[in-house]
C-alpha cells in the first residue's frame, strides 16, 4: 500500500459538495467547494492553465508558519510559482482533508499535507542530515505537516488565492521512504 496518494486529495471536497441542496445559497457554496476541488486537482496533475482558470485576474497568496511569511501577488507571480513548482515535481503531494468549513465567501480545509523529496532536492537546499541520519541513507524522504488553507472567492465563483498556514515546518518531519511506498503514477522530478 502506498504511503502517499496525491490523486486522493480532492475526494473529500467532492464528497462534501454532494451534501449541499438546491437552494441558491447552497448551490453557491457547492460551486465554491467544487472550484477548490478543481484547483487542487489541476495543481496535483500539473495542469497550470486549468489551475489558473480557477483564479481571479489578480490572485493573492499568503504562506504562514514555515519560516518567514511569503506573499505572492498578481497573476504572473502566481503562474510562475506554479510553473516552477511543477517543473521540479513539487506538485506531487497529497492533501489529507479532515475538515471542510464552507460559506458563500470562503472554503477552509484542514488536515495534513504529505510531500516526497528526492535526496538530491534536499541536498540542493544545503541539507546533509535529518535528525542525525545522513541523507545518503535513502533516495527518498517524505514529510507530513498539519495544514489549514483558507480559500476566499471574489463573489463570482473565482478563487482570490490561498491563505496557507503550516502547523509545523515540513522539513522537521522528514522520514526515509522507498519507491515501493509510492503509487505507480507518481512522478519524481529528474
Amino acid at each position: 500500500m502506498s504511503l502517499i496518494d496525491p490523486h486522493a486529495g480532492w475526494a473529500a471536497l467532492s464528497k462534501c459538495a454532494a451534501t449541499y441542496g438546491d437552494s441558491e445559497s447552497e448551490q453557491a457554496i457547492k460551486r465554491l467547494i467544487l472550484q477548490v476541488r478543481d484547483h487542487m486537482e489541476c495543481e496535483i496533475k500539473g495542469d497550470v492553465p486549468g489551475l489558473m482558470a480557477t483564479l481571479t485576474n489578480e490572485p493573492v497568496y499568503h504562506f504562514w508558519g514555515n519560516g518567514e511569511p511569503v506573499l505572492l501577488e498578481g497573476r504572473a507571480a502566481v503562474e510562475s510559482f506554479y510553473s516552477d513548482m511543477m517543473a521540479r515535481g513539487g506538485n506531487q503531494f497529497q492533501v489529507i482533508i479532515d475538515n471542510i468549513i464552507a460559506s458563500t465567501s470562503h472554503v477552509v480545509t484542514e488536515g495534513q499535507v504529505r510531500s516526497v523529496y528526492p535526496t538530491t532536492a534536499l541536498q540542493s537546499q544545503g541539507m546533509t542530515e535529518i535528525n542525525g541520519v545522513a541523507l545518503t541513507t535513502s533516495e527518498l524522504w517524505m514529510s507530513e505537516a498539519q495544514l489549514v488553507t483558507v480559500w476566499p472567492n471574489d463573489g463570482q465563483g473565482k478563487l482570490v488565492g490561498e491563505d496557507i498556514y503550516f502547523g509545523e515546518n515540513p522539513m522537521t518531519t522528514l522520514r526515509p521512504i522507498n519507491t515501493a511506498d509510492l503509487p505507480a503514477y507518481f512522478r519524481l522530478a529528474a
